[in-house]
């Protein structure tokens, strides 16, 4: 059982654009160059604990449908697309996904070329016919080499929530105790209704209770909708960071980066 997020992946239809939007809020993506399918190209942002969040959108003259991950987040200019936990043993935890009744695509030996000609591999598998569930990943090459160094930023530490939406959370619970052996979902006041989070885990989950998350849901399914960044202080994170109105994460704070690209779907949240 892993319950650290490695990355997350959020996705549109133009890289341009992503990198823009995430420099304008204060975030710093570095280009991470083309996927060895050559129809998705990449751009990293890091995070001073080692997680990332990835901007990843269809290589010039590539039709989203036709990219090799998440062909109809990134046409619908979704954003939130998948999740990762880095795992020691890509076919092991494979083979606990399939013992767990969840089917599996993989494991798939996977690259990519950094602009500076550096050849980076991993090995990853996709579970289950959804995206609920995280996808899992191994170095091949030395991590740094997937992820590169940040200056730290004294408030921002890194990623620590993925909401998921879902049309019956109870369900999707109990696939993740199955699976991952996650506890129960605990309601808490939240960004989105009918939100819970299960303790001691980066995963929220959440029901439509408005338009936007039920048309969300008949268009890419139920998965990712929004992930969250931990920082230690709002007031603080400000400073640097181009946030919006501050909201009620249970007795903490949070607020959605402020720009449409971003709103309710890419925050920040204050640690314990």
């Amino acid at each position: 059982m892993d319950r650290t997020i490695d990355h997350v992946a959020f996705g549109g239809m133009e890289l341009y654009e992503l990198r823009t939007a995430a420099n304008e809020v204060g975030l710093t993506p570095t280009y991470g160059g083309e996927h060895s399918t050559g129809t998705t190209h990449m751009a990293v942002v890091p995070f001073p604990d080692g997680s990332y969040l990835e901007l990843i959108a269809p290589t010039l003259g590539t039709d989203a449908e036709d990219a090799g991950f998440w062909p109809t987040h990134l046409a619908a200019d979704a954003g939130p697309a998948g999740w990762c936990l880095e795992v020691p043993d890509v076919a092991a935890s494979a083979k606990a996904a399939i013992d767990a009744g969840v089917p599996v695509d993989g494991p798939h030996e996977a690259a990519r070329e950094r602009p500076d000609g550096r050849l980076v591999e991993w090995d990853m598998c996709f579970e289950g016919d959804d995206l609920r569930l995280p996808f899992t990943i191994h170095d091949r090459t030395p991590r740094d080499y997937r992820v590169p160094r940040t200056s730290h930023n004294t408030a921002v530490r890194g990623l620590r929530t993925v909401v998921v939406a879902t049309r019956d959370r109870e369900a999707t619970a109990s696939l993740f105790a199955r699976r991952h052996r996650y506890p129960s979902p605990v309601d808490i006041n939240g960004p989105f209704t009918n939100f819970a989070v299960l303790p001691g885990t980066p995963l929220a989950l959440c029901e439509p209770g408005d338009g936007e998350l039920d048309a969300r849901i008949d268009e890419v399914g139920e998965g990712p909708c929004a992930f969250l960044i931990g920082v230690t202080d709002i007031d603080r994170a400000r400073q640097s960071l181009s946030l919006g109105p501050e909201i009620r994460f249970s007795d903490r704070r949070m607020a959605w980066f402020d720009h449409d690209l971003f709103d309710r779907r890419l925050g920040v949240v204050e640690l314990h």
